[in-house]
């Protein structure tokens, strides 16, 4: 294979390009095998959104880059909404963005619900209050790429 040619899907990559001694790896995406389960990535934990609390339901999220000893300024982590969920309403002074994966979704910023779907990208500007929420009948999934040190969320009460 030349540098101009990339692997077919389902051509294996080799093991020296999955890790090497400075810590690269890959984490091969492994789709849902039901509509109404999470994509995962091998070898990377699907782990709960936050502790449960009556402010969210249905999210999962799993940490792709940033959990595992790297020594990145930032992480980059993938969150699954269910049908009818929510993520916390809330606001911090750091910035974050989302990247629609699966699904469609909707965006609460400055006060008005944005419908978003697959590629669209969000910026969330500091102390800007937001959800993500799921009102389709399909999972909504996004990659979350913010700051690996940042300050505590801060729940909004809704008005």
């Amino acid at each position: 294979m030349n540098s101009c040619e990339l692997p077919l899907p389902g051509q294996a990559v080799s093991a020296a390009a999955r890790v090497s001694p400075a810590g690269s790896r890959i984490h091969r995406f492994q789709p849902a095998t039901q509509p109404d389960q999470p994509h995962t990535w091998q070898g990377v934990p699907l782990q709960a959104y936050k502790p449960a609390a009556d402010h969210h339901c249905g999210v999962v999220r799993s940490v792709l880059v940033g959990d595992s000893g790297e020594n990145t300024l930032f992480q980059v982590r993938y969150f699954e909404i269910a049908p009818g969920g929510n993520t916390t309403l809330e606001q911090h002074r750091h910035e974050h963005v989302v990247v629609v994966l699966r699904g469609r979704g909707e965006v609460f910023l400055d006060g008005t619900w944005y419908e978003v779907t697959l590629g669209d990208t969000v910026y969330v500007a500091p102390l800007e209050v937001h959800q993500l929420r799921n009102r389709g009948e399909e999972p909504f999934g996004f990659l979350c790429i913010v700051d690996a040190q940042r300050d505590v969320p801060v729940p909004v009460a809704v008005s």
